[in-house]
């Protein structure tokens, strides 16, 4: 689920210089320019990164996917920033991958999330890893994110530290080693500032609370994204009354009859456009490519399909079509669904109607995580068409939006009314709205909108 914008310095380094950058006005606020961050969620595809304790089945790159789309929701609350991400799906990147995008997004800096996992399963704590060359390094940022992360109760106490090759691959001035880490080491060479924040350890049965479900990531966002807007001087949008607002645009349309038609089918086109719409990195001027054969390049469609293709988020079948025009099928959109959210198939649903099916792990993961459930019967009738209404219900969640406040928004729709099963979710999905917000706990949670 989401390559525009350029990217936000997030680096942090050694624990001795953080006093020296007391007291300073952010470089950023003060001239009044937009931060640009990568956020590069660590792992994915075949490597899988540390797995968590129990056999719960917790792998690392799934965990840094949400958690990076989680940042980026806390991040959209600020003025003066954009975010970008360095994959958006389950697939694997090298680590010149990973920076050659940030290059190509004209980057501020690279922030990398991670997890930790040990055999000793006592060891805990979180620690961010910097470069060794000191003009790649910002050492208060390190330190302020360590500091929300502590707020939450995690052990902070391995603070900032750097890491030099094992194999003796020195720098290009020959003298020094250069970066372990094999993400900030390619950033260096490209003169992009990048850090690795190791959030806490899978391996530990204590710091389960912090990672096992969505809220605990929320927390872990927050605190992220609030040692990084306090570093560079990011102001929240503000109203009346200093209340905290952002603003949640809608990304699904009604029809020009004033209808939403909840029961109707959703094409694989609209569903395709839907998703690169959400993406921050999809770039409607930019000229996408793809070598599927049915999406013909003057299609309305095409540059959505194309983004989607070219960012590895869809592929075609045996064929190499896409078949745009067919209505979307449930499994289907459970499919593209887990790709959205870097979610590993696996395992079984649990509905009756699955037992067997092609799409039986995809749905098992989105049952697992709290996406999707199925009917009175126990089934979710995976070969049905999706219907609008289960879209929107679908990507609320996935989203984080909560629909908690529909009363403040005019309803535009005919054909829906308070009571409606849907109704809620319907106007939060399609009608653009502010969000007010409070702060409890370390987590936003919305309060009162208004359109």
């Amino acid at each position: 689920m989401l390559i525009r914008e350029k990217v936000l310095p997030f680096m942090l380094s050694i624990f001795i210089f953080a006093a020296c950058f007391v007291g300073t006005e952010p470089a950023y606020a003060a001239d009044n320019q937009v931060i640009n961050i990568v956020l590069d969620p660590g792992h994915g595809g075949t490597d899988y990164g540390a797995t968590s304790v129990g056999g719960l089945e917790f792998q690392e790159k799934n965990i840094t996917f949400k958690l990076a789309q989680y940042i980026q929701l806390e991040l959209r609350k600020y003025s003066g920033v954009s975010v970008n991400m360095t994959r958006y799906a389950d697939y694997h990147m090298t680590n010149a991958e990973r920076a050659d995008y940030a290059q190509r997004v004209g980057a501020d800096v690279v922030v990398s999330l991670h997890f930790n996992s040990s055999s000793d399963r006592s060891v805990h704590g979180a620690a961010v890893c910097a470069s060794g060359l000191w003009e790649y390094t910002k050492p208060d940022l390190g330190y302020k994110i360590l500091s929300e992360l502590a707020g939450l109760g995690i052990d902070t106490s391995a603070g900032v530290y750097t890491q030099a090759s094992t194999t003796g691959n020195m720098w290009w001035d020959g003298e020094r080693l250069a970066d372990f880490s094999g993400v900030m080491r390619e950033c260096a060479y490209r003169d992009i500032p990048a850090i690795s924040v190791e959030h806490c350890y899978l391996s530990c049965y204590d710091e389960l609370i912090y990672y096992n479900n969505d809220i605990a990531l929320r927390k872990l966002a927050a605190a992220d994204v609030r040692g990084i807007a306090e570093e560079y001087g990011l102001q929240l949008q503000k109203s009346e009354g200093n209340v905290d607002r952002t603003y949640d645009n809608a990304y699904i349309n009604g029809y020009e009859d004033g209808t939403f038609r909840p029961s109707g089918t959703i094409t694989r086109a609209e569903a395709a456009t839907m998703l690169a719409k959400l993406s921050d990195s999809f770039d409607p001027d930019q000229q996408y490519s793809t070598t599927l054969s049915d999406v013909p390049a003057w299609a309305w469609y095409y540059k959505y399909i194309a983004f989607l293709n070219s960012v590895g988020f869809i592929t075609g079948d045996v064929y190499g079509t896409y078949r745009p025009d067919d209505n979307m099928s449930r499994a289907e959109f459970a499919i593209l669904a887990c790709r959205y959210l870097g979610l590993q198939p696996g395992g079984e649903s649990g509905f009756s109607d699955c037992k067997g099916h092609m799409a039986d792990g995809y749905i098992a993961a989105l049952r697992n995580n709290g996406y999707v459930g199925g009917d009175e019967n126990g089934e979710f009738h995976p070969n049905d068409d999706m219907i609008r209404s289960s879209v929107v219900m679908m990507m609320n969640r996935i989203l984080g939006r909560f629909p908690v406040c529909s009363t403040q928004k005019e309803n535009p729709f005919t054909d829906i009314a308070p009571g409606f099963w849907a109704y809620d979710n319907i106007l939060e999905a399609a009608v653009s709205h502010e969000v007010r917000s409070v702060s409890y706990t370390h987590l936003t949670l919305p309060t009162i909108c208004s359109v």
